[in-house]
């Protein structure tokens, strides 16, 4: 299969960028995100990851995303009563706390981005100081302001804005296209891009960062900010480009020997393309009702990505991949190192574990 060009712009600048484990634990039923069930897999255990981007030529920091907030029954009442139903949480430091622990002063964060307004996501901004601006997508203002408690139907809190600035990123300023997103330069200088990937939310966005720059290895490396894209590599894995090998390594499972890819089949849902077809679709209830907001723009974004997927030059991280734990090094680790390190390669089947084969 040919290489897929996905007309990232040329650029000789970089940012730092930090995989924050945010020491969330969510605790729910898996169908609340995907279907079919396979392999026995019905609760679904995720973290939440959130990363710090620095761009030192222009001395410059921003969080994308936040994760959950430590005192989560202090959400929006509304919003915490659904919530408590569904889901088990515990989360035992803010974003905060954890950047105060390795001595980065919050007065040098000078934004926050949030990909989307979903709870384990925003976090608490209320704990960075004012000069901390707020970045989202588009069409958020209209859709969630005014917030908790003057609106009682908002799921944001009046204190994740009082008192700091408010951007959002209009859809005229996604004036690039990467892939099939569109696409916003930052910085302005093609090291850190947001890209409109609609569908699970309104303004759901995505951070792309060129963390190299070509040099022996020939060309530049990227960390995708996957956010809620997906919920599990099975929505993503396998694809046309990424197909299930015949013999798999690392073996999911443990052990020196590779797994072999034919056990699959038996559990796939469409056993005739179990090895191009992903496991997992976004689940729509027989109602219509599902939690992406869109869920034909949302299963598009997800084929999207599949191509970003698909490059030996992009690492891609949505919010809530557990597959990852033990592969990626987590803040206050760079992560610019990925490539070299080969965690691509090593978590990209370990989602399989998850089943019963």
């Amino acid at each position: 299969m040919a290489p897929i060009n996905l007309n990232i712009p040329a650029s000789d600048k970089t940012v730092e960028v930090s995989i924050i484990d945010t020491t969330a634990n969510i605790q729910l039923p898996a169908d609340v995100f995907f279907a079919p069930e396979i392999g026995g897999l019905k609760q679904l255990r995720a973290g939440a990851y959130a990363f710090l981007v620095e761009n030192k030529s222009r001395d410059k920091r921003v969080l994308f995303d936040l994760g959950v907030r430590k005192d989560w029954e202090n959400l929006a009442k509304p919003l915490y009563d659904r919530l408590k139903e569904i889901f088990a949480v515990t989360v035992r430091k803010d974003v905060s706390d954890i950047l105060t622990d390795h001595s980065i002063p919050l007065d040098t964060i000078d934004a926050i981005i949030w990909s989307h307004t979903h709870f384990d996501h925003v976090g608490d901004t209320s704990t960075f100081p004012p000069s901390t601006s707020l970045v989202v997508g588009p069409g958020v203002t209209a859709a969630s302001l005014p917030a908790y408690p003057s609106n009682p139907a908002s799921v944001l809190l009046e204190s994740d804005f009082h008192g700091r600035e408010l951007v959002e990123i209009a859809p005229e300023q996604f004036t690039l296209k990467i892939g099939n997103y569109p696409a916003h330069d930052y910085f302005g200088d093609g090291s850190f891009y947001l890209l409109d990937v609609p569908g699970h939310s309104i303004g759901h966005i995505c951070g792309l960062a060129r963390t190299n720059t070509a040099g022996a290895a020939g060309t530049d490396s990227f960390i995708l900010m996957g956010a809620d894209t997906v919920h599990h590599a099975g929505q993503l894995r396998p694809s046309e480009h990424v197909p299930l090998p015949s013999q798999i390594a690392p073996n999911p499972y443990g052990g020196s020997a590779p797994c072999p890819g034919e056990i699959f089949e038996a559990i796939h849902p469409s056993p005739d393309k179990y090895q191009t077809c992903a496991f997992y679709h976004i689940h729509v209830r027989e109602d219509g009702s599902s939690v992406a907001v869109d869920p034909e723009e949302a299963q598009r974004s997800v084929i999207s990505m599949t191509e970003f997927d698909a490059s030996p030059d992009v690492l891609v991280v949505f919010a809530h991949d557990t597959s990852l734990e033990g592969v990626v090094e987590t803040f206050p680790a760079s992560a610019n190192g990925w490539k070299a390190a080969g965690w691509k390669e090593t978590g990209r089947w370990r989602f399989l574990r998850d089943w019963k084969v």
